[in-house]
């Protein structure tokens, strides 16, 4: 009698045991599906969150991603004037609530507005001036030959039939992130200011041919006769004394000095210059 209610109590035990396991295997496949489930949403929510507004494009960047106009900034549409001549007329363009910078192709780069001036105009679009590192990154792949600049080239030796050119003319002036014009055509106004030639904690080297980097394009050495083929020719500009804005890339006279490394830091935030333009991030 108790042999048979031992079994009995075992059969009952193994059934638990086999209902828990059962039990445990299905929640732990919902937990899974529901887990794919979410990743996949998540995946997709995180692709269309990084897709970049039209004019712009994507640059992969280990800090995180981010989005850089196409092609340098023009006035776009809503603005009173279209190619602004003077400070003035950059003025009256961002004193018109209707007018925004845009990223276009074949448009005439919007110059004679001051680094400060650009920043305002990349805020009323909602975005922002890049910071230099951010420029540099969009920049890499363009390439900055040292010689025998065509109308397809960037334009730094007054090789297209306009200076400057409308924006997106050269087809081979592109970088690997698919951003125009970032050498040459007008320098392009970056977000950092140098104070008595220091850049954040760090001292620039005196003006002259690029001859190292500090790995964010900016130069840690320069040569001021001997030009670095290494740094295709690209050369830096400085006055090591007051606050000085930074610009990038070059501009349609430059010739060989203009590049991926070339780098104005000369003018103060407040000054204009009929060669100095500008593009947005986001």
């Amino acid at each position: 009698m108790t042999s048979v209610i031992n079994l009995k109590k075992r059969k009952r035990r193994w059934w638990r045991e086999a209902t828990v396991i059962a039990l445990a295997v299905i929640v732990t496949t919902l937990g899974i599906k529901a887990a794919d489930n979410f990743r996949g949403r998540n995946e997709k929510e995180q692709t269309a969150a990084g897709a970049c507004p039209p004019g712009m494009v994507i640059v992969p960047m280990a800090g995180g991603n981010f989005c850089i106009d196409a092609y340098e900034a023009s006035a776009g549409p809503g603005c009173p004037n279209g190619d602004p001549g003077n400070q003035g007329a950059s003025l009256a363009n961002l004193d018109d609530s209707g007018c925004q910078a845009v990223s276009v192709k074949d448009a005439l780069p919007w110059r004679n507005l001051s680094r400060d001036q650009a920043a305002i105009a990349c805020a009323r679009a909602g975005k922002r001036l890049p910071t230099n590192a951010e420029w540099q990154q969009a920049a890499l792949g363009t390439p900055d030959p040292i010689a025998g600049w065509g109308p397809d080239d960037c334009q730094v030796n007054a090789n297209r039939s306009g200076q400057p050119g409308l924006t997106g003319q050269g087809k081979k002036c592109l970088s690997a992130a698919g951003a125009y014009d970032m050498i040459g055509n007008v320098w392009e106004w970056v977000e950092e200011t140098v104070d008595d030639g220091i850049l954040g904690s760090r001292e620039l080297p005196p003006a002259g041919y690029i001859d190292g980097t500090d790995g964010q394009g900016l130069p840690a050495d320069t040569n001021p006769e001997v030009a670095n083929d290494n740094y295709y020719g690209d050369y830096f500009w400085i006055k090591n004394t007051g606050v000085r804005a930074l610009a990038r890339g070059g501009y349609w006279d430059n010739g060989a000095d203009a590049g991926l490394y070339a780098a104005y830091a000369v003018l103060p935030p407040s000054a204009v210059g009929t060669g100095i333009g500008f593009r947005c991030v986001k």
